[in-house]
Order: C-alpha cells, then sequence, then structure tokens
C-alpha cells in the first residue's frame, strides 16, 4: 500500500503564516482595553449598591417582625431618600461594585502605543483599585479633596506592559499617585448631577504637576459618584515612556482617569 503523503509545502507555509498572523493579532494588536469612564453607567451601580443596602436592611427587618408577628407581613422598601444635606466628609467607598468588571471604584490611565511595523496600534488601559481619598463640603461648597491611588495595583489586559510601567514609575520608590485640589469648588445648589473642572496637583513619580480634573457628578441616595479625566505629560513627571521589542512608541501624554464612589462619614455633617 503507498504511503499517504503530506500536505504540500506551498499549504503547510501558509498555514503556518497564517498561525503567526492570529497569534501577533491576538497577543498584541486584539485589546480588551475597557472603554472610557461614564457618569450613566455609574450612576447604574450607585442605585444598585442603594437597592441591595435597602433589599438586606429590609429583609432583616422583615425576619425580625415575623418571628415577633408571625401573621403580619410587609413590603420591602425599594428606594433610599437621597442626602438632604451633602455637608459633611465623603470618602471613597471600597465595597461598593466589582473591580472584575470594573464597577468599583478605580484610577488609572490610558495612553495610546504605537506597535511593530505593519502590526498597527492599540491603546493601553491599566486601572488600580488601590484607592482612598476624601471630599470634604461644607455650606455648599466642596472646601477640599484628596485622591491617592496604590500604583502597584495597577494592571492592563497585557502582563508583559505591566512590568514596564512598574519599571517606568519606579512604584518601589514611589508606589503612590496623588490628586488633590487646588481650591474650594462651588456646588449647584439644589442640584444633584454637574459637571465641573477642578483644577489641583498631581504627583506622581514624587513629581508635583498643576493639572485640571474634567469632573462629573451625581447623587444617587446617600452615594456620591465621581467620574472624570486629567490630562498627563510624562515627561512632567520625569516619566521615560517605556519600551518592548514589540512597541516602537508610546505617546509622550496620555489621560488619568478615574471612577469613584464615596459615601459620607457617619455622623459627618458640616
Amino acid at each position: 500500500m503507498a504511503g499517504r503523503r503530506g500536505l504540500p509545502k506551498p499549504i503547510l507555509i501558509l498555514v503556518g503564516i497564517l498561525v503567526v498572523a492570529f497569534a501577533v493579532w491576538w497577543f498584541l494588536v486584539r485589546s480588551d482595553a475597557p472603554s472610557a469612564p461614564d457618569l450613566a453607567t455609574a450612576a447604574e451601580t450607585a442605585a444598585a449598591s442603594q437597592a441591595s443596602t435597602t433589599s438586606a436592611a429590609s429583609a432583616t427587618t422583615m425576619q425580625a417582625t415575623t418571628a415577633a408577628t408571625p401573621a403580619t407581613t410587609a413590603s420591602p422598601a425599594t428606594t433610599v431618600a437621597p442626602t438632604a444635606d451633602p455637608s459633611g466628609t465623603w470618602t471613597v467607598d471600597p465595597d461598593i461594585g466589582s473591580f472584575h468588571d470594573f464597577t468599583s471604584s478605580w484610577v488609572g490611565y490610558r495612553i495610546d502605543e504605537e506597535l511593530g511595523k505593519g502590526i498597527g496600534a492599540t491603546t493601553a488601559v491599566g486601572r488600580t483599585p488601590l484607592v482612598t481619598g476624601t471630599v470634604e463640603v461644607r455650606s455648599g461648597v466642596a472646601a477640599s479633596a484628596e485622591v491617592t491611588a496604590d500604583l502597584r495595583g495597577l494592571a492592563s489586559d497585557r502582563i508583559y506592559r505591566d512590568g514596564k510601567v512598574f519599571e517606568v514609575l519606579h512604584v518601589d520608590r514611589h508606589p503612590e499617585a496623588v490628586f488633590v485640589t487646588a481650591e474650594p469648588v462651588p456646588l449647584t445648589a439644589g442640584a444633584t448631577q454637574m459637571s465641573v473642572t477642578v483644577p489641583g496637583t498631581l504627583t506622581v513619580n514624587g513629581v508635583s504637576v498643576a493639572v485640571e480634573a474634567a469632573l462629573e457628578v451625581t447623587l444617587v441616595g446617600d452615594v456620591l459618584a465621581v467620574v472624570g479625566t486629567l490630562p498627563v505629560v510624562l515627561a512632567d513627571h520625569d516619566v521615560v515612556a517605556p519600551s518592548a521589542s514589540i512597541v516602537i512608541s508610546v505617546a509622550d501624554s496620555g489621560v488619568v482617569e478615574f471612577q469613584l464612589f464615596l459615601t459620607r462619614a457617619v455622623g459627618g455633617t458640616g
């Protein structure tokens, strides 16, 4: 019986080229970068957290009521009255949402990359859920605010990129990025949603630079949701754009973007 012949060499070469091309696309070009922060999405998360908290409290109340008077039933509440007066100290709440789907509080970066010849470009996005912060509100004015992000928690869709980012940001020596407002910010009286530009100072890699953050804010029940961006120029913070065999260049500027959920400290009224 005659031996079976393998595939012709040209076909094998073509298959090899296709496999390599797919691998390049899958590991280098394909991007799982998440969308930019969006106030409507953040508001949905805030509302869901309010509904969850209310349902849990209502269930506890119903159990206690049923134990005391079995014949009595009650309907769980579905809404929470919004904070009448926002004065007080608001802090970032790490228990709202999940970092797995970016519905929690986080701070991150977005910057463009140019890959090797013929491969194309991509947008690099990395985020950390390790965020703390406070906002002091008094007499209709956000008197001060400070947000700190632990850069050691930064993660993108590419492990090789994360290592380079840690290196150029010197997170071993400067693990935190900090934004502090430069002046009080008036709040719109009676409004539960507003857009505002906030001047402040951004410290990255131990270097502080004056910036302006573009914020969108909404009050959902007792949760203050904040999304926004602020520009960042790498050289201003003594950061040298990372390089790798695959990456031809990284843009010299990008944006810091963030999503924050804050709740008012117990007893925190101004």
